[in-house]
């Protein structure tokens, strides 16, 4: 790169370490290194949650993705935003989560259910979390030494390892580490925050430069109709039948999980706890929804002007020494990966490199931080920590020794992943390989967390059949997928009958790999999941004490818990109670109208396209402006939620200079129930 451009990287990169060093005088408490002693804003909240869930693994995860669906990727996406906003705004999940004051999943799990089921669900997440974070580190290394034309040098000591790749690798490894060490919760959460805002204002000047300087729109879209294959369209949602592993059914299956599965996988679980009440957590996370707007140009538009780049002739010139690389990529499903990366490297100019450089690290460091601090956090709090209680009969561990077992687990956490994406090797696609690695939690885990919040019935019962068919589908989904020609021969030798009727009525079984795709695996577990849960726990027929699990009434622990109550259902959940601030109303009724724009649009566009036949052109006007509109809506959000997360960020710094630490307050159960909340009834006089 120019040295322009590295200049921008060092830049950034400075500040956010600056910034991290401010936050190590807060780091006080195990609740502090855990949860920023639950004193977060909504805005702070939103941007820094948004941020750590982009990551740069998941921008070349969308990148690998638009570039095969392009534009229609955005179009079936439409079809989340009810869900997402419409689970945001009600506080679905979020806020009775906040409610029990639990720091982690697994804990509300024991609270809810049992401490052995606190266990076993720990390390299952534990497990799939880790393996799914297992090649994090490889994608945004592959990107940096692609993207910054870092050579490669590889050594064979039985596997051949590249020693440049593993330095890219160990030096953001070793940033992000660092950041979870030196301030916990608070440190992340402050530092994604100062990522969030910088890359919010990147993508705005990306979208700027990418409509209006780089290439012409009608040449983009002429690449588009003429070399995209014509039932794998890039603009016509209709012609998607051919798109390989993301079509229709792909987003459908994505809309029914959001809602099952929100708040369930733990790479993030230190912000669901982080909000300094139930209110700001259920608006953190409709300011964090605006992401879907704020995210969207750079990462939909920009792999389609390298489809153009690639493919148009126009740039063949410019585009030979691209081809060559991607040529000299020995692994097919790394070569998907580094498509864009290696194609837009040879479009933008400098400065624009750079910036989009300093994004990419700092989407990396965001995610990585996050996710090292809640894998860390869950082996020490829900495995280590519950099976020692069981051992010695003692519940109580000083601050410094928690806090020291959390910092050792979670450089655990960061060596095994290193070690993962140097020597794993990967067939899938990203979004793919996440779907079959989220199976072992996410296919039973929405059902024991929705059913322990909203269902008294629910019991250990029906979370534990849950769990175990849960766990049995996504170990043979796995092995269908990386053995398939073994499953063949197996199917073949014990059921012949069976096999002869496959091999005679579907052909197409008979493919090199699994013809059912991961998403499709992932979305049958969880209907079995979801009737084990009901079947099991009726069969049992007990009933829980709600009241004392969401703090209500005599149990209510918190100021101001009897005065902000749960959101309503149904169409009340349009009213707003006097929890709401004006900016909270303005966002809340701006999170809707939005919506409703988006949703009319894409149910009108269906509606219409399934009657009449809409050509090419006009597709490639509309998605010009659907790209201005976008746009816009980009640069205002980001203005609104950086001045509120500012503003937030001092509220934060004031708290934590004045909150009284409880050094109970470490997710430690006793009888189902958090031992802090047991000690804040006896200092406030209830009984319980």
């Amino acid at each position: 790169m120019h040295w322009l451009d590295w200049t921008i990287v060092v830049v950034m990169l400075v500040f956010i370490i600056a910034t991290a060093l401010s936050t190590k005088k807060y780091m006080l408490s195990v609740a502090d290194f855990l949860s920023a002693n639950r004193c977060a804003g909504k805005y702070l909240l939103g941007v820094a949650d948004g941020i750590s869930g982009l990551g740069a693994v998941s921008i070349i995860a969308l990148f690998e993705m638009n570039y095969k669906a392009g534009f229609t990727a955005s179009w079936w996406k439409l079809m989340l935003l009810p869900v997402g906003v419409i689970i945001a705004s009600t506080g679905w999940v979020q806020y009775r989560f906040r409610q029990t004051r639990a720091m982690t999943m697994a804990q509300f799990f024991e609270i809810r259910y049992s401490r052995s089921f606190r266990v076993s669900a720990g390390i299952m997440g534990y497990i799939s979390g880790i393996i799914n974070f297992g090649i994090f580190p490889a994608v945004g290394g592959r990107f940096f030494q692609y993207f910054c034309g870092f050579p490669t040098y590889v050594v064979d000591i039985g596997v051949k390892i590249d020693l440049v790749y593993g330095a890219i690798m160990a030096a953001l490894l070793l940033v992000s580490l660092w950041f979870t060490f030196m301030g916990g919760q608070i440190a992340v959460m402050v530092t994604d925050f100062i990522q969030g805002m910088f890359v919010n204002a990147v993508f705005v000047l990306l979208g700027i430069y990418m409509l209006f300087f780089l290439f012409d729109w009608q040449t983009i879209i002429d690449a588009a109709i003429q070399f995209a294959p014509e039932e794998a369209s890039l603009i016509n949602p209709m012609k998607t039948s051919g798109t390989d592993n993301f079509n229709v059914t792909y987003f459908l299956i994505a809309a029914f999980a959001s809602c099952y599965g929100f708040m369930a996988w733990q790479g993030s679980q230190g912000y669901f706890s982080s909000a300094r009440s139930p209110h700001d957590a259920r608006m953190g996370r409709v300011v964090g929804q605006l992401r879907n707007i704020t995210q969207t140009l750079p990462l939909a538009l920009l792999p389609v002007c390298a489809f153009a780049f690639l493919h148009h002739p126009d740039f063949a010139d410019s585009a030979q020494r691209a081809h060559q690389i991607l040529a000299g990529v020995e692994s097919e499903q790394i070569r998907s990966q580094l498509t864009v990366t290696v194609a837009s490297r040879e479009f933008l100019p400098i400065g624009i490199v750079g910036l989009f450089a300093a994004v990419m690290m700092t989407a990396f460091i965001s995610t990585h931080d996050t996710y090292l601090h809640s894998w860390g956090s869950i082996f020490v709090q829900d495995i280590v920590l519950p099976l020692r209680q069981n051992l010695t009969g003692d519940s109580i561990v000083s601050p410094e020794k928690h806090i020291r077992w959390l910092r050792y687990s979670t450089f655990g956490v960061c060596l095994f992943i290193f070690l993962f994406s140097l020597l794993f090797s990967q067939q899938q696609d990203i979004l793919m390989f996440f779907a079959l690695t989220g199976t072992i939690y996410l296919g039973w885990a929405g059902s024991c967390i929705i059913g322990g919040l909203y269902w008294k019935r629910g019991t250990a019962a029906g979370a534990w059949a849950a769990t175990v068919s849960g766990v049995l589908l996504a170990v043979v989904g796995w092995f269908l997928t990386y053995n398939w020609e073994m499953s063949q021969a197996l199917l073949a030798e014990f059921t012949p009958g069976m096999w002869a009727t496959w091999t005679k009525s579907w052909p197409e079984l008979l493919g090199d790999k699994c013809p059912i795709t991961a998403q499709v695996l992932y979305f049958w577990t969880i209907v079995t999941t979801i009737a084990v849960y009901i079947v099991s726990s009726l069969i049992h027929g007990e009933s829980f004490d709600m009241d004392r699990l969401l703090h209500r009434g005599q149990y209510a622990v918190e100021e101001g818990a009897e005065r902000a109550p749960e959101p309503r259902r149904g169409w009340a959940i349009f009213g707003m109670g006097k929890d709401f601030s004006t900016g909270d109303r303005v966002l809340f009724v701006g999170s809707y109208s939005y919506i409703f724009l988006f949703f009319a649009a894409f149910l009108i566009g269906t509606i219409y396209m399934l009657s009449t036949e809409i050509s090419d052109a006009a597709w490639g006007e509309f998605w010009w402006w659907f790209c201005i509109v976008i746009l816009l809506m980009t640069a205002a959000i980001t203005v609104w939620v950086s001045l509120g997360g500012i503003r937030n960020l001092r509220e934060l710094f004031h708290m934590l200079d004045s909150v009284k630490r409880d050094e109970a307050d470490d997710g430690t159960v006793v009888g189902h129930e958090s031992l802090a909340d047991l000690h804040l009834r006896e200092e406030q006089g209830g009984s319980g």
